[in-house]
């Protein structure tokens, strides 16, 4: 699976920070971010979201460095459908 980006972004998906690591636009990266807390279903605790081409894992990171209200997340290839 390859990693494609790594953001800190607000729980609303806005990012504050990121990084990619393939050739993506900046629109794409924010729309897969601001798409991200729609994906989640309420009152269930997530560890991933998966659409046909994007995983999407939230990491929660116990940080001084990071407040409780901005997330991380990682953005992948999903695997094919078999």
């Amino acid at each position: 699976m390859v990693l494609l980006a790594a953001a800190v972004c607000t729980k609303a998906g806005k990012a504050i920070v990121s990084r990619q690591f393939v050739e993506m636009t900046r629109t794409r990266i924010e729309g897969l971010l601001a798409a991200f807390p729609k994906l989640m279903n309420t009152g269930k605790q997530h560890t991933f979201v998966e659409t046909e081409s994007i995983r999407m894992y939230f990491v929660l990171f116990l940080c001084p460095l990071i407040p409780p209200f901005l997330h991380v997340v990682f953005l992948s290839c999903a695997p094919p459908v078999s």
